[in-house]
């Protein structure tokens, strides 16, 4: 029997894949800090937005189960590509080796701190985002898309940035200034999600008008009855 997959699985797969590389990334240039306007923060604030806006992109059409799976597979992925940076990096050199050891090691060489915080932001900030825009989907009944995207991500987005800031900067820096970088973190990721809600739109439009596939139902009792 030949392998395939119905139009609305190929697009949970699609949504799937570029939420974990986006995680990925993110995760992997945490550490590196950058200026802007005279404000520093991570380059993972990059492309942690548009993990979340996929998070509320899943969660319109496959319901807080497709998330929450989703969710599931990104830990597991994270998980795995720690552990196979680990492994790299105690794999001794070879002497014609192109990238040098200490490089090597300056770049994957990540903190189990931070790791552990990125994780722990990670797990909890998404059943955040997933139950609060479940939330504002039922009390709106199904309306105002930017509503639920933007009032989650306000919501999820303290936990994350203010876990994976002071996870990784407790004991080298004070505590105001840590507040204040992990403050200036979250209004960015505010304002980027605010700017990516057209996103959202354009997304809605693309699967709801021209693929043909309904959002998930508001309402508990109609999503029981989806159809799988």
């Amino acid at each position: 029997m030949p392998f395939e997959l119905d139009r609305r699985q190929q697009i949970y797969v699609v949504l799937v894949g570029v939420f974990v590389t986006s995680l990925l990334v993110a995760d992997l240039v945490a550490g590196k800090y950058f200026v802007l306007t005279g404000l520093e923060m991570s380059a993972g604030t990059v492309t942690f937005p548009v993990a979340f806006i996929l998070t509320d992109i899943v969660n319109e059409y496959y319901g807080q189960r497709g998330a929450r799976f989703m969710t599931g597979i990104g830990m597991g992925m994270l998980v795995l590509a720690f552990a196979l940076i680990a492994f790299a990096r105690v794999l001794p050199p070879s002497p014609g080796t192109f990238i040098p050891e200490e490089s090597f090691q300056a770049v994957f060489g990540m903190a189990p701190r931070l790791i552990f915080s990125s994780l722990t932001a990670y797990l909890i900030s998404q059943f955040v985002d997933i139950h609060t825009f479940a939330v504002f989907k039922r009390v709106t009944q199904s309306k105002h898309l930017w509503a639920r995207a933007i009032g989650s991500t306000l919501l999820s987005q303290v936990v994350d940035t203010a876990v994976v800031t002071f996870g990784v900067m407790i004991g080298s820096r004070g505590l105001g200034e840590i507040a204040f970088v992990a403050t200036t973190q979250y209004f960015y990721k505010i304002a980027v999600a605010i700017l990516l809600t057209p996103l959202c739109y354009l997304a809605h439009e693309i699967i709801t008008t021209r693929m043909g596939i309904e959002p998930m139902p508001h309402d508990a009792a109609e999503a029981a009855r989806e159809p799988s």
